[in-house]
């Protein structure tokens, strides 16, 4: 019983820790970099470009 919950343990370790390797988006790599460029002229001119929310909840 003693082994089973040490590999549980370890098992769940590695999972938390792989976590991070499926962080980005899927189609990072598929979209092109023009449409990003886009999006960033398209939102510079609103209010939402500029919101900052670093004070919040303080």
């Amino acid at each position: 019983m003693k082994s089973f919950a040490k590999s549980t343990v370890v098992a769940s370790l590695l999972a938390l820790a792989s976590v991070s390797a499926f962080a980005h988006h899927p189609a990072e790599d598929i979209v092109d970099e023009l449409i990003y460029l886009m999006i960033d002229e398209n939102v510079s001119d609103t209010p939402h470009a500029d919101l900052d929310f670093t004070s919040m909840g303080n």
